[in-house]
């Protein structure tokens, strides 16, 4: 379960609509406008890591923390990421992880920039050249990573999807929810209370 979910931000239909009430802006307009971003989706995975995990997670600035959830609704992992690292705790497990021992598991990580995650969160989609994949070792080619509207009316990129035609692995990422508002969240102060 602990490798489902670091694979996916390694790499990234709803039948609910997400709530929207802003226009397309950027990232930096989006995060003057609101002060945090709050919500929660579904990951899915096919291939060698097969399996679905729901989460929530809260958004501010360039920060992110997110509470993974089981098919049986427990909390089986937290994690959260500033620009440029990442940290995890796999409570079933009490194992803790930061972000140099996550990219040695899956080297996308060293692709897919933590802020990057915390963009997507927001809807905002990322940017990708082929020469991201050359830093490690794979062919552009070989994998993608796409971001989507789950539906025409949608004004923000709520999907996305990256696929590893190398290894056969494809993993989505669908916010079912988001909500862009105005309330102060301390996401230290929650990460340390988690710990606790």
């Amino acid at each position: 379960m602990f490798s489902i979910v670091f694979f996916i931000f390694g790499c990234y239909t709803t039948s609910k609509s997400l709530k929207n009430n802003v226009e397309r802006l950027s990232y930096d307009e989006l995060s003057n406008s609101f002060v945090s971003c709050t919500g929660y989706g579904n990951i899915s995975s096919i291939g060698s890591y097969k399996g679905n995990l729901t989460f929530s997670f809260m958004s501010q600035n360039d920060s992110s923390f997110f509470q993974f959830q089981d098919f049986l609704g427990r909390k089986v992992l937290l994690m959260w990421l500033t620009p440029n690292s990442a940290n995890a705790w796999n409570i079933l497990e009490n194992k803790r992880y930061d972000f140099n021992l996550i990219k040695d598991y899956f080297p996308l990580l060293s692709v897919v920039e933590p802020i990057n995650i915390t963009k997507f969160l927001w809807g905002i989609e990322s940017i990708y050249n082929a020469e991201d994949f050359i830093v490690i070792n794979e062919e552009s080619n070989n994998l993608t990573i796409t971001f989507e509207k789950s539906s025409q009316n949608e004004e923000l990129i709520n999907k996305a999807v990256f696929k590893d035609l190398t290894n056969r692995q494809e993993v989505a990422i669908i916010l079912k929810s988001r909500l862009h508002s105005d309330d102060y969240i301390d996401l230290e102060k929650i990460w340390k209370l988690m710990l606790i």
